[in-house]
């Protein structure tokens, strides 16, 4: 499965600082006001934080740290979240109340919070699940305007405005917390969100999958397509592959042969390829090599896709992609 994160790539290196990192210590802690949740009201740093001083440093002994931290800060990959839920949270299951506290520490990296999101929903459920995460939730509109305006405005907006990266983040956390109570059964949130983006669409379809209308030239149909894209992996979450699929088809059938459809075709491949489909899993992954798919390391680590890696058309294909046939 292709996963998404709705942080700007100019934004990496602000998220994976250490907590000691100066630039992060710019970030407020505060909730940005355009948000609609409503900011602690309490003023004190941290209990992790607590004895540390108002100077950035690095953790020292006698830091009230949990050891959970250091265990998912030493998941990370190149300083990001690798984005696949295939049991790397096994070693924090049995803390869900650390990684709950985590979740909704500011003081801590975005990344080591969003990877905290992701370990919950392994390490707890119902009720618990619900609670820890419903705080981080915007609301659907509000997510999906942020979106929107990230990804208009994600080449002209200067990343050093902080009350606008902290609308990012925050904005990041409550689509993974979303995704996250979807995956352990909770599926209101994520359902009101797909609304509003499927009112989004409807009103514009015809436009967005007419083919004459390259995506590169009009931003609107860049942003509405990805918004299609977008839906299908939203019912991905809670595993309706039925009603995701018929989303990532209506940009495959409407848009043949165009790049706007690679990770359209990848995604249906997934789904294929989980059903005990591999033929067509195999042939989708073709079709998205086709125009323009080559990220090959994540097709490799994809979990969705082991049980085609010991095939000769899978391997025949990867092959195809490593020489650029």
């Amino acid at each position: 499965m292709k996963a998404l994160s709705l942080v700007a790539p100019a934004l990496v290196a602000v998220l994976a600082l250490p907590w000691g990192g100066t630039a992060w210590a710019q970030v407020d802690a505060g909730v940005a006001a355009d948000t609609d949740r409503e900011a602690d009201p309490a003023t004190e740093a941290s209990p992790w934080y607590l004895e540390r001083g108002t100077e950035p440093r690095d953790p020292e002994p006698g830091d009230d740290l949990p050891s959970v931290i250091f265990e998912l800060q030493a998941q990370l990959r190149d300083g990001a979240v690798p984005g696949f839920y295939d049991g790397q949270f096994a070693s924090t299951a049995d803390r869900p109340e650390e990684l709950a506290r985590l979740a909704r520490d500011e003081d801590i990296p975005h990344v080591l919070r969003m990877w905290a999101v992701m370990a919950l929903q392994e390490a707890t459920g119902g009720d618990a699940l619900r609670e820890a995460l419903t705080p981080l939730l915007l609301t659907p509109r509000l997510e999906f305007n942020i979106e929107e305006n990230i990804f208009h405005e994600r080449r002209s907006r200067p990343t050093g405005e902080v009350d606008w990266i902290r609308v990012q983040l925050d904005a990041d956390l409550s689509r993974h917390a979303r995704f996250a109570l979807a995956k352990g059964g909770i599926e209101e949130p994520i359902r009101a969100k797909i609304d509003v983006m499927e009112r989004f669409v409807r009103r514009m379809m015809l436009r967005l999958l007419d083919p004459a209308l390259r995506s590169d030239q009009w931003s609107d149909v860049d942003f509405g397509r990805s918004v299609i894209f977008d839906i299908a992996y939203h019912y991905q979450q809670f595993d309706d592959f039925d009603t995701a699929s018929v989303w990532f088809r209506k940009l495959t059938e409407g848009l043949p042969g165009q790049p706007d459809t690679r990770w359209a075709h990848y995604n249906l491949a997934c789904i294929a390829a989980l059903q005990g489909r591999p033929e067509d899993a195999v042939g989708h992954l073709g079709q998205a090599y086709e125009v323009g798919f080559t990220d090959i390391d994540w097709m490799d680590e994809d979990g969705d896709l082991a049980t085609l890696r010991e095939r000769d058309d899978y391997k025949a294909l990867r092959r195809r992609i490593l020489v650029g046939d």
